[in-house]
């Protein structure tokens, strides 16, 4: 018998096909990371039932119960920008309730959600002399003879 993988895998053959496709969608995007409003950043996940907070910049906010955004939210943050009139959002609250999409926000996306960067380790190669001038600073340096700037592997053995 075959094995069912993933988050609706526990249903089996139960259910139906589509309350397990629904069910998977709310799941994985309630699970996936989110933009942060106030950073822009992709690092809210849910705290709790409605509560999201930003990994980053701990902004806590108020959203829907299993994503940060709701229709229902953009609606009302285009009211309180003042970018429509009263008529207008009764009817997309009327429309709303009868099953149809919502538009998008009307504010353009000019940029891509920022992530974070991998901090780039630069290799810092001290050599000996470096690190003897450093440590003897303000004295002079002391002159070899070029019999004993040689490597240690290379010494003259046969005296």
């Amino acid at each position: 018998m075959a094995r069912r993988l993933g988050i609706g895998g526990g249903f089996g053959a139960r259910y139906g096909t589509i309350t397990r496709r629904q069910h998977i969608e709310i799941l994985t995007g309630l699970r996936s990371k989110h933009e942060c409003p106030k950073c822009k950043f992709k690092t809210v996940k849910r705290w709790s039932v409605g509560v999201w907070l930003c990994k980053k910049c701990g902004y806590k906010f108020a959203g829907g119960a299993y994503a940060p955004i709701t229709k229902v939210g953009e609606i009302a943050a285009r009211a309180t920008r003042g970018m429509m009139s009263p008529s207008t959002l009764s009817t997309e609250l009327d429309s709303l309730r009868a099953g149809a999409r919502v538009a998008p926000s009307v504010a353009p996306i000019s940029k891509r959600p920022r992530t974070r960067r991998k901090k780039q380790v630069e290799p810092t190669e001290i050599t000996v002399e470096e690190d003897a001038g450093q440590a003897n600073e303000g004295q002079p340096a002391e002159e070899k003879s070029p019999a004993e700037e040689e490597s240690p592997g290379q010494s003259d053995t046969n005296n």
